[in-house]
């Protein structure tokens, strides 16, 4: 799944697929699926969940080399952008995201 959105002002390409949740916990160490599927643990993580989770989408998007991704080089990504940027695009994220692992067959 590929799209292109605007979060704090910048034009980011985001891309979703299979490898999506494997980078979110090669990079940062907790199971995607179990904090999206976890009501009370996404309603703690959500924002936060959601800005790793646009970070790895663009850095795919950029194909960047993602054995290099770090925490580190994260927080370097973030202070490109407003404080709210996220909060205000996180359901537009999750969307993106979520679009990509719905199938398309029909029963």
């Amino acid at each position: 799944m590929f799209k292109t959105m605007e979060i704090g002002g910048k034009e980011l390409e985001l891309v979703a697929n299979a490898a999506t949740p494997f980078r979110f916990k090669q990079v940062f160490h907790k199971d995607l699926f179990s904090v999206l599927g976890n009501e009370e643990r996404a309603a703690e993580e959500g924002v936060e969940t959601i800005t790793q989770l646009a970070y790895i989408m663009v850095k795919q998007a950029e194909k960047a080399d993602m054995n290099k991704l770090s925490e580190d080089g994260f927080i370097d990504w973030l202070e490109e952008f407003p404080p709210m940027a996220f909060v205000d695009s996180a359901e537009e994220i999750l969307n993106a995201y979520m679009d990509q692992t719905q199938g398309t067959a029909t029963p």
